[in-house]
């Protein structure tokens, strides 16, 4: 009798920690789901390179035709690279920006310098037409002007200006 009481007392220490257990195991997915959600987030909307300039590498990548059709596909290419942090915020900049049906198959030079906004401007311009921060006379491209209206507008969202 004694063994059998001694069994049933195990049986509900054992329930009784694994009931406790849970509400922290739960607490700790959420803390973890909730800082990959802001580290998303933050990149999706702060125009913020991998790399600072000094530091940065850059890779050459090749789109396929199928690749050019899915941004998603496109950011697994650039994370593979280390250009980017993140596929998915990727392909949500890309569908926010309006980029999203534009990226054109070709091979281009990308920098972990660059916003994912720079490389999807990079990505819907077509290769073959204009050199590598060319104009078509030879001139260097003038900077986006978009992106720096953007940049200093995010600067002023988030206390930074």
């Amino acid at each position: 009798m004694d063994n059998k009481i001694n069994k049933t007392g195990i049986l509900e220490m054992a329930v009784g920690a694994i009931m406790d257990a849970v509400p922290i195991i739960c607490a700790i997915i959420i803390v973890v789901w909730a800082g990959r959600a802001y580290t998303e987030g933050f990149g999706l909307f702060v125009q913020t390179p991998l790399d600072k300039p000094g530091e940065a590498h850059s890779e050459m990548v090749t789109v396929s035709d199928t690749d050019a059709a899915s941004a998603l596909k496109v950011g697994g290419i650039l994370q593979d690279l280390d250009l980017i942090s993140s596929r998915y915020a990727f392909a949500v900049k890309a569908r926010l920006t309006g980029y999203s049906h534009s990226i054109l198959p070709g091979t281009y030079v990308i920098s972990s310098d660059m916003t994912m906004e720079q490389i999807l401007v990079k990505l819907s311009a077509d290769p073959a037409a204009v050199p590598a921060g060319e104009e078509q006379d030879g001139t260097e491209a003038p900077e986006d002007s978009t992106i720096k209206d953007s940049q200093e507008e995010n600067k002023d969202v988030w206390g930074q200006g």
